[in-house]
């Protein structure tokens, strides 16, 4: 579809299917500009996004990553976003203050690959997406940015997120610590981070780990999410989270993923 537009600014590159952070860091290579936005297949951008996003650089011209709230959209046609009233003093946008702490307060990143931005020596020098990483290689790499550059949001929603389509990585599953958590916990032993994030590092770290023990159990993976649920920094950040996963892990899979399923019914 694509090759039947005749434009000069469109490049087509083909290449093995070798995964999203080979295909990424490839259209980082090609690129022509100072500035990566990326746009997943099953996303979409309001018609403002690029010039509310060029505002955004230019009254941030030193941050190292720029985001804009998106939707989320699920398959019966609700949807949702967060509003992050907290942020800037009710301003539109501002530096986010500490990244981490906004992290693990949602539950997820205030924005996704459909609607972040680059300056492309940044991203290059962090290395880009992590190839061969099935999971978190974009909260990885955010995070690595994070802990050196400041972080740049919109809080108008101007991209859509469609929950159910991107789900396809709901079968994927690790059974140690996800990617970024490896690169946290690396990063606070070799004294990387910042002392103001320290604890909000923490926070995210507990979270990561949780996220991974439920995606466990709902899978079935019992015994590995036994193993992953005595980690010292859930016992310290989350411990009631560990005392309601400890008991969930001992009812029946098939009950679990039901009562999950009831409790996101209302998307």
């Amino acid at each position: 579809m694509v090759e039947h537009y005749s434009d000069s600014r469109i490049s087509i590159i083909n290449q093995e299917n070798k995964g999203v952070s080979v295909a990424r860091n490839q259209g980082v290579i090609f690129s022509n500009y100072d500035y990566v936005t990326f746009i997943d297949a099953d996303d979409t951008w309001e018609v403002n996004y690029l010039s509310e996003l060029k505002k955004l650089i230019n009254i941030f011209p030193n941050a190292g990553l720029y985001g804009l709230n998106n939707y989320f959209k699920y398959a019966n046609g609700s949807q949702y976003f967060n509003e992050y009233n907290e942020l800037f003093n009710g301003n539109i946008s501002g530096l986010i203050p500490d990244y981490f702490l906004l992290f693990s307060k949602y539950g997820k990143s205030p924005f996704s690959n459909s609607n972040c931005c680059f300056p492309k020596n940044v991203f290059q020098e962090e290395g880009g997406y992590q190839e061969g990483v099935k999971l978190t290689e974009d909260s990885d790499l955010w995070c690595r940015i994070a802990l050196k550059y400041s972080i740049a949001f919109y809080r108008k929603p101007l991209a859509t997120y469609y929950i159910e389509i991107n789900e396809n990585t709901r079968s994927l599953v690790e059974f140690s610590d996800y990617h970024v958590t490896q690169t946290l916990l690396k990063s606070i032993n070799k004294k990387l981070v910042p002392k103001k994030f320290e604890n909000s590092v923490f926070e995210l770290i507990a979270f990561q780990q949780l996220s991974l023990v439920k995606k466990l159990i709902l899978n079935g993976y019992k015994i590995e999410a036994l193993k992953n649920l005595f980690k010292k920094n859930i016992l310290k950040q989350r411990y009631f989270h560990f005392i309601f996963l400890l008991l969930i892990i001992f009812f029946p899979t098939k009950l679990i993923r039901f009562i999950n399923k009831k409790m996101n019914s209302r998307y």
